[in-house]
């Protein structure tokens, strides 16, 4: 999860609750909106990542996120028009934030 230069502080927060509910997210520092759209991927190289979100703001009105599977898959490109935090929202908690789930079936399953 990336972010442009002269990110305000709402799409920041976006950001932050996007990597609490993604369980195995990482952020990386600011990039700048003028370098190419391949530094992603070599962002993404290093901390051994499949896929991408970049989250552009331009004239720090309109904010943009990009989903991208790297190094060679598809990109999309999404603009953002509501943006409803988790703090605003009041919302208690994510309950299963870092918990890994785990599905057994047994035998008697497939008979019935």
């Amino acid at each position: 999860v990336i972010a442009s230069r002269g990110i305000v502080h709402r799409f920041r927060h976006l950001m932050l609750d996007v990597c609490k509910l993604l369980p195995h997210s990482s952020k990386d520092a600011k990039m700048e909106s003028k370098d190419r759209p391949m530094v992603i991927n070599e962002i993404c190289e290093m901390k051994g990542c499949n896929n991408a979100l970049y989250f552009e703001t331009r004239k720090h009105k309109d904010l943009y996120m990009w989903v991208a599977k790297t190094p060679l898959g598809p990109s999309a490109k999404f603009l953002v028009q509501n943006i409803h935090t988790m703090g605003e929202l009041k919302f208690t908690g994510n309950h299963l934030m870092g918990s890994r789930p785990f599905l057994v079936f047994d035998a008697a399953f497939d008979s019935e």
